[in-house]
Formats: C-alpha cells, structure tokens, sequence
C-alpha cells in the first residue's frame, strides 16, 4: 500500500499493520479506507480526514486538523465519536492540553496529557464526580448506602490526550466535565502546546437512529438539563449523608453522648438511608441515584414522570438538608463551592 500526495508524482509507503497480502479492492467510504484482500479479509483505516488536510508545514510545526464530525453515540463510541488528530513535530517538554468549548464559549472539558490515566468509565481529566451511567464518582458522589445504585461502570476508556511526536489522536467522549452526556451540536476543540493555542471547530451529530425514532435534538438538550439537575441533587445528597456519617462516627468515639443530638442524627439518617434490613424501605439516597441512573443511560426523551419524580426528590431533599442545618448547623463550603 502506497499514498501519494501530489496526484502520483512521488509516492510513499502507506503499509502501515497490513500484512504483504493480494489487495482486490480499495475504496474511500466516508472518509474511511476500506481494503478488500484475498484470504485476510477486510482492512479498514478509520477516519483519513488528517491525509486529506496534509500540507508541507505540517512537518516543521504542531498543527491541529479539522475534526470530521462525529456523533453522540451508545454504540461504539470510540469509533463512531468526534476524533480529533494533531500533530507534533516532536514530544514537547510540558503537556499538552486539549480543551473542548461549546457554542457560548464554555470550556466543558478539559484533558491533560500529564494527568494520570483514568480508569474504565472515569472522568477523563475532567474536574468533578459523576453519577449512574454518566462516567466515574469523585468523592463526593460515591453512595454511602449500600442500596444505591453504584456510581462506578464499566466501559469504554475516557479521552486520553497523548504528545508522541507525530500523528496523535483522541475520541471525545462526548461528556462534560461532570461526566454528563452532552446534546449533539457545535463544538471547538482548543489544543495548547506551550504558549501555542490552535482551535478547530467540529459538530457533534445525533445519532440516526434515535432521529429516525422520533427523537431530536431538542429532545436530547431537555435529557442533558434533567442529568445536569440530578448530577447535582446526587451529589448534593451523598454530601449530606458524608456529613450525617461523620456525625455518627464522632459522637461514638466522644467519651460522652448528648442523647437528645444523637436520637435527633438517628432520625436523619433513617430518612436517607435504607432500612439495613432484608428489603428495607430505601432512604432518599436511593431513591435519587436510583432515578438519575435510569434517565442518563439511554438516550431518551424525558418522559413527564421524571421531571415530576425530580420535583419530589427535590423537595424531600431541602426539606432533609434544612433538618440537617438545624441539628448540626450550617454546613461549610466545600472547596468545589469556593471555586464557583
């Protein structure tokens, strides 16, 4: 396999892992190269965007390719989503910093190639937690009761930006930095190399599927608000039960008991908690993350029962957090708040 990139003037070796094997077709589909052999199957190169935007300054200094558009996707994302490819003359000294900015100009993550490597299904070098189905727990949002849905799920890895010299490419997860699915739409991908800035913008595409379903757009904008509200109230309620926890252990380890406080902490955390009995009635706390995994795995339209589910969370939520304050006081900032 060779390439040309001067209409077959010179040619250079384009083999890259195909093995020396009978080629009986080759077509460019999509921007994808797919390659016909005779006894080892079908060969395809995902995504030649980068070969179509070759120039020869593309050799001497760090250049940003336009991203092909990708799309918000359950079904393998890592292919399927927007991949972004640049390309650096050699390994530079300091990271190397991919931003992604939304319409408004919002930075909505950020991915550093000197983070450590998150594990399966983490946050990706974005800052915060996370909730059922949206990326990894942070701990402020890991479930305190055993009976809520666990935070944490397999699946693909999160974007990890690299600074190999050469060309490099990271897939988008399509998450904000709270871990949340965002809606399809338009995207800027902000790459910094030392004092250097490059930016190309791109568009996420919903998936075809969902569309030729009746789902739109619109649709997906209204799920993204709802997951962002109870992203919030799930990490708003395991907050709460941190606290209420670090109550109880404190007032076990006092060599003395107030009685009046401690029935009064008891009374909290039996409405947050579930029963710790065999199919005891389950607190708040379940019930909040048990709601939040069920509207961020699918993509959906939210349905009515949902937002009035939220609603009644909501409620029972500051109602319990006020009881809170006025047991134990109000509760300081946390850094997270300090930083807003």
């Amino acid at each position: 396999m060779f390439i040309s990139f001067d209409n077959g003037a010179h040619w250079q070796s384009f083999q890259l892992n195909l093995p020396n094997v009978p080629v009986t077709d080759i077509k460019v589909h999509r921007k994808d190269l797919i390659v016909s052999t005779q006894g080892r199957a079908v060969w395809i190169i995902d995504n030649l965007s980068s070969l179509h935007q070759l120039a020869g300054q593309t050799t001497s200094a760090a250049h940003l390719f336009k991203p092909r558009d990708g799309y918000r996707t359950r079904t393998a994302p890592v292919n399927l989503g927007p991949a972004i490819e640049y390309y650096l003359p050699s390994a530079p000294a300091g990271p190397v910093t991919m931003e992604i900015v939304d319409a408004k100009g919002n930075v909505i993550n950020s991915y550093n190639s000197d983070a450590q490597p998150p594990g399966r299904g983490g946050r990706g070098g974005g800052a915060g937690g996370g909730m059922p189905g949206v990326g990894g727990a942070g701990p402020e949002s890991q479930p305190e009761d055993p009976d809520a849905p666990s935070a944490r799920r397999s699946g693909p890895p999160a974007p990890r930006v690299t600074k190999t010299a050469g060309l490099n490419r990271v897939v988008w997860d399509v998450k904000n930095k709270e871990g949340v699915v965002v809606p399809p739409g338009r995207y800027q991908a902000r790459l910094k190399i030392g004092s250097s800035t490059l930016s190309e913008s791109f568009n996420v595409l919903i998936d075809p599927r969902l569309a030729e379903e009746g789902i739109t757009v619109a649709d997906l904008q209204e799920q993204f608000e709802h997951n962002m509200r109870m992203r919030e109230l799930v990490t708003g309620v395991n907050q709460l039960v941190a606290r209420v926890r670090d109550t109880q252990t404190k007032m076990r380890n006092a060599p003395t008991v107030d009685n009046d406080l401690a029935a009064k902490v008891t009374a909290i955390a039996g409405k947050l908690l579930t029963e710790p009995v065999r199919y005891g009635k389950p607190g708040l706390q379940a019930h909040i993350t048990y709601l939040a995994g069920m509207t961020a795995n699918v993509d959906q339209k939210i349905g009515r029962d949902a937002i009035e589910r939220y609603a009644v969370l909501k409620k029972e939520f500051d109602a319990i957090r006020a009881e809170v304050d006025r047991v134990l006081g109000p509760a300081q900032p946390t850094t997270n708040d300090r930083e807003r």
